[in-house]
């Protein structure tokens, strides 16, 4: 109980410290020309692509659009063969991968602090480009 304790006055005088100084509002009508007191992060600039936060990121997305595999393989055995096809060889194949891909997501986010983290349990990384690239094959 002590270590929860010490662990969050920490947090908050980390956070609390760093959110003081970024609180005043200068106002509109103000003729000084005081920098912005909102600090800016650019996620795109943050090199973390190889690291344990990268890996469990993939596991957590894996997990969450796993579903979406269902709709891209009825598309792609859609755009393959004919609609009937997709209708019943595509949702059989999209629910096996949707539940290989819910696994691969589990599997990142239970070893995430494991090495190796740019290597990826499924190809491709994320569901959303498969099913992105699959439907719009179909459609257009």
């Amino acid at each position: 109980m002590k270590n929860l304790i010490l662990i969050l006055s920490v947090l908050v005088l980390i956070f609390g410290g760093l959110t003081v100084g970024y609180c005043y509002d200068y106002g509109a009508d103000s003729e000084v020309d005081y920098p912005s007191p909102v600090m800016e992060i650019d996620r795109d600039r943050i090199p973390y692509g190889g690291t344990p936060i990268n890996k469990l990121e993939r596991g957590i997305i894996n997990m969450a659009t796993c579903w979406m595999e269902l709709p891209a393989e009825v598309a792609r055995v859609s755009n393959e063969q004919d609609p009937a096809a997709g209708a019943s060889i595509g949702v059989v194949n999209g629910t096996i991968t949707s539940v290989i891909r819910g696994l691969a997501g589990i599997y990142d986010t239970v070893t995430f602090p494991i090495p190796s983290y740019t290597k990826p349990a499924m190809k491709p990384e994320y569901a959303w480009k498969t099913a992105d690239d699959k439907i719009r094959a179909l459609l257009w």
